[in-house]
């Protein structure tokens, strides 16, 4: 059995073994192209059975108590050897979902509340219609792209934050209790946007996080996630500026530069979590093009190299659309998971393009049998990141605004069946390419 709250370094919980085939799952391997085009046939929904206990090939043999000299001269008969038990197979889950804005945008435009306005202090409802996918897992992990503080919510401009962003989010430390009532137990603060009111405010978001008993990693951090005898699971964060804006500044050299010291700081991570006796590893990267439905050179390379170096998971966020899933040299990698709870836009897709609205919850079980630690099986399970969205619609109005409430789609609907047809790297829509006016100067200053 797994349970699910509690301390483990420091957070703790157990998990019951989680049926993989539901009406909301698909399972979805996807292998990447050279170029970091990603296409390949689905794999069964049905994950492989547990294996059939057998006998060890090299049973261990005890040794019988020695008797006199004479008795053992008369040849006393050796007791038959008790060969060892054949371990149990375990099971845990581990669930992942993408970018979660607990805040509206603040820009040189002014102050806006509409993620506020409708959450107010019912920290359930942004999970209200998903929970139940986590409440049984092992962990449950999701990229936090906000500040939860209550120091700066005063400022009217945006010239006092210590950013370069041109949209920064500011969310009150309450709001961490939105991710404990969804039964989140980590969060990546590793991206563009923990550091958008400076370091005072990123040490209240860790605070606020620790106070609902959530773990948290952030920039070059890792972290060790263990429920009493459970799976010992290694987390590595990393943002290094390998975001598409990022990378987009840089000089050709600059850039083949950065991507070899990210594998480097990924490798040197993998090494150090193994050695303190991690059993699975997963990398948590922010990087990518966003608006991107695509994944690009780079991502491909760091995300392979991830797994090269010892990860056996991936799971990237940033890019703010769903993106493609691979299964690559016995591991995973989820490219994109795109957003969970997104408070900055209030109408993303603007009418027009319905796939900004399409996310999915990654699960992954994990088997451990002895000493043996492999994938068991993946199942995903698409939603909307707006419960305002038909679940079965090929179509957005221009007026389904987002309420900020994920909702799975229905299984074999239009909606359903363009969500997996991104994550197989097929879907033919349009990329979203934002304006960020002079950002990228000020970033170049």
């Amino acid at each position: 059995m797994q349970k699910k709250h509690g301390r483990a370094f420091p957070v703790l919980k157990t998990a019951s073994l989680l049926i993989l085939c539901a009406a909301l799952t698909a399972v979805v391997f996807a292998r990447s192209s050279q170029s970091g085009a990603v296409s390949a046939p689905a794999v069964p929904e049905s994950p492989r059975p547990p294996e059939t206990a057998s006998a060890p090939s090299s049973p261990a043999f005890t040794t019988a108590p020695a008797g006199t000299p004479e008795q053992e001269s008369e040849g006393s008969p050796t007791p038959a050897p008790t060969p060892s038990p054949e371990p149990e197979p375990e099971y845990f889950t581990i669930s992942m979902v993408g970018d979660c804005t607990l805040a509206e945008a603040k820009t040189r435009r002014g102050w806006t509340s509409y993620f506020q306005d409708v959450v107010k202090t019912n920290y359930a409802y942004p999970f209200e219609n998903t929970k139940s996918y986590f409440e049984d897992d092992y962990l449950t992990i999701a990229n936090l792209e906000c500040v939860l503080s209550e120091k700066y919510a005063g400022y009217p401009s945006y010239a006092p934050y210590d950013s370069i962003e041109q949209f920064v989010f500011l969310a009150p430390a309450a709001y961490a209790k939105i991710l404990s009532e969804g039964s989140v137990e980590f969060a990546t603060l590793a991206n563009n946007h923990t550091m958008d009111f400076g370091q005072n405010a990123y040490n209240d978001t860790v605070a606020a996080l620790g106070a609902e008993g959530i773990a948290c990693a952030g920039e070059n951090e890792t972290y060790l996630y263990r429920t009493d005898d459970g799976l010992k699971i290694g987390i590595y964060c990393l943002y290094n500026r390998l975001t598409g804006n990022a990378l987009s500044i840089q000089s050709e050299a600059a850039r083949t530069q950065l991507v070899s010291e990210s594998r480097d700081m990924i490798r040197a991570a993998a090494e150090s979590l193994r050695a303190e006796g991690a059993e699975y590893l997963i990398a948590c990267l922010h990087m990518g093009q966003e608006g991107s439905y695509e994944t690009s050179d780079i991502q491909v390379n760091i995300c392979r190299s991830s797994i090269d170096s010892g990860f056996d998971l991936v799971y990237c966020s940033h890019s703010h659309r769903l993106q493609p899933a691979e299964e690559y040299g016995g591991g995973m990698i989820f490219y994109g998971l795109g957003n969970w709870i997104f408070g900055g836009n209030n109408n993303p897709g603007y009418g027009t393009d319905p796939a900004a609205y399409d996310t999915v919850i990654a699960q992954v079980t994990v088997c451990r049998k002895g000493s043996e630690v492999r994938l068991d099986g993946v199942r995903i399970i698409p939603c909307s990141i707006s419960s305002s969205v038909s679940p079965d619609s090929a179509s957005l109005s221009a007026n389904s605004l987002n309420d900020y409430r994920p909702t799975p789609y229905t299984r074999g609907g239009a909606a359903w069946e363009r969500t997996m047809s991104i994550l197989r790297g097929e879907y033919a829509g349009s990329n979203y390419v934002p304006n960020y006016g002079d950002v990228l100067a000020q970033m170049n200053g």
